[in-house]
């Protein structure tokens, strides 16, 4: 077996695969799962108005309509599910970043995981906004992978409902047919992050709530007992893609418009609530 090479500069320090592979410690099929016996929270930072600041233009991002009922939905499914969450309305950019870094200097050995949500705008580039100001969602897992060794191995999800630019997806219609080991991980494995919409795109709400926010309280309600994040995931895709869209006859640049979210993972275990 030919050696481990990157796909970058030539690094002389060897690297054997094999002796990796012969070390590595066998999975067996109950270790496939993380383990969710221990104290799981889910932590959202939920935001409904902001402040007039220099970094908005001075001029105050609107109200976010609807997003309570976010909150709402996603503390009955999460607490029916035995987590305990909470939530954090309307922070400022340093009060995000002091509650992430507390939590991530914390002791979790008892913890099983630790799930967030972010409800807020955003826009093209990443950045999602606080009451002040805009920041990237980098800020807040850095900390995470930096943070408590405790916290290695452990699941980190992240739900982010937030516009990721500002096109518009007008859709395209189609014909349907009818025993734990010591070993070193990646400083970026076991995360999980769901977005709204994919990159350079909005997210809808309307006063009922967000696409992508209800239909993952739905899903994770009707199969957490059956089914892994991922099945979840591509289930909440498939309902916001195929059965949501915009009603704003008043705004026929948002009117009948479709949604997609989409996901980006570095899990190394299946995960079930």
């Amino acid at each position: 077996m030919d050696e481990t090479a990157t796909d970058g500069p030539f690094n002389l320090n060897s690297s054997n695969s094999r002796s990796v592979l012969e070390d590595a410690p066998k999975l067996e099929p109950e270790v496939l799962y993380y383990n969710m016996t221990g104290e799981k929270y889910l932590i959202i930072f939920n935001h409904y108005k902001y402040k007039k600041t220099m970094y908005y233009g001075l001029k105050r991002p609107s109200p976010r309509t609807g997003t309570m009922e976010d909150v709402a939905k996603l503390r009955k499914v999460f607490e029916n599910l035995n987590y305990k969450v909470i939530v954090h309305q309307d922070l400022e950019h340093a009060e995000i970043l002091e509650k992430v870094m507390a939590l991530s200097k914390e002791d979790h050995k008892a913890t099983s995981c630790l799930c967030f949500a972010f409800l807020s705008h955003g826009e093209k580039g990443g950045d999602l906004f606080a009451a002040d100001r805009p920041y990237q969602l980098r800020e807040v897992t850095v900390m995470l992978e930096h943070g408590h060794s405790s916290l290695v191995g452990k699941p980190k999800l992240f739900f982010i409902q937030a516009c990721r630019g500002d096109q518009i997806d007008s859709g395209r219609r189609v014909e349907l047919d009818g025993a734990e080991t010591s070993i070193i991980i990646p400083t970026h494995a076991d995360f999980l992050i769901l977005y709204s919409s994919v990159e350079d795109y909005l997210s809808f709400r309307d006063r009922e709530g967000s696409f992508m926010i209800q239909e993952l309280c739905d899903v994770i309600d009707e199969y957490h007992k059956e089914w892994d994040i991922l099945h979840i995931i591509t289930l909440v895709h498939r309902r916001v893609a195929y059965y949501r869209s915009t009603y704003a006859p008043s705004t026929p640049s948002i009117h009948d418009k479709k949604q997609m979210p989409e996901t980006r993972f570095s899990l190394t275990k299946l995960f079930k609530f």
